[in-house]
């Protein structure tokens, strides 16, 4: 069993236990034509952010290991010689950064201190739809909420099946909805 976690199944899980089981599992998504399009953007977009913030350093899509989290990060920003993880989201972020971003970008945040060594103090999330930049503060309560999910996840991993629970608002667009045992089934009148 790997006791390093995704920060990409970390904001998977948080958003539905269950589409973060079948990644896990073997049956994640096939990369999408907007997934292919968004790292096509990707490198554009990290040079405009890291000048916006004042970087005096970009490394691009490092891979980053360390406090139990491991994975590709698009890019780190060095502000002031401390290491901040940036994201870039095709998505809008809506009023408020989704929790799943928050903390996928949080556990980015966890793995880059403990890589390099430095202190991060958090993470940024560009939304290249809005071109909107969110500054992600690495609280105690975000670092919590990574952990604890990281260590969600480890038991699925082991072999533990979570009991997610239909949501309107997510199912019906979902990928994994024809293989989910998790939603309803609707049948349709003829």
């Amino acid at each position: 069993m790997s006791s390093c976690i995704s920060p990409a199944l970390i904001r998977q899980y948080l958003y539905c236990p269950a589409a973060a089981y079948y990644t896990a599992t073997g049956q994640a998504e096939p990369p999408t034509e907007r997934m292919r399009k968004g790292k096509e953007a990707q490198r554009e977009a990290v040079e405009a952010v890291a000048k916006a913030l004042g970087a005096e350093q970009v490394v691009h899509a490092p891979r980053l290991s360390g406090a139990g989290i491991c994975g590709v990060v698009d890019a780190i920003l060095f502000i002031r010689g401390r290491p901040a993880p940036l994201e870039v989201k095709l998505s809008k972020p809506g009023r408020a950064v989704p929790l799943p971003h928050k903390a996928q970008a949080a556990a980015y945040a966890l793995a880059a201190q403990a890589q390099y060594g430095k202190a991060s103090p958090g993470a940024y999330i560009y939304y290249a739809e809005t071109g909107e930049v969110k500054a992600i503060p690495l609280t105690r309560d975000l670092a919590e909420l990574v952990k604890h999910t990281a260590a969600q996840i480890r038991r699925m991993i082991a072999g533990w099946t979570p009991d997610p629970r239909y949501h309107p608002a997510k199912c019906p667009s979902c990928w994994y909805r024809k293989i989910c045992g998790f939603t309803q089934t609707k049948v349709e009148k003829i």
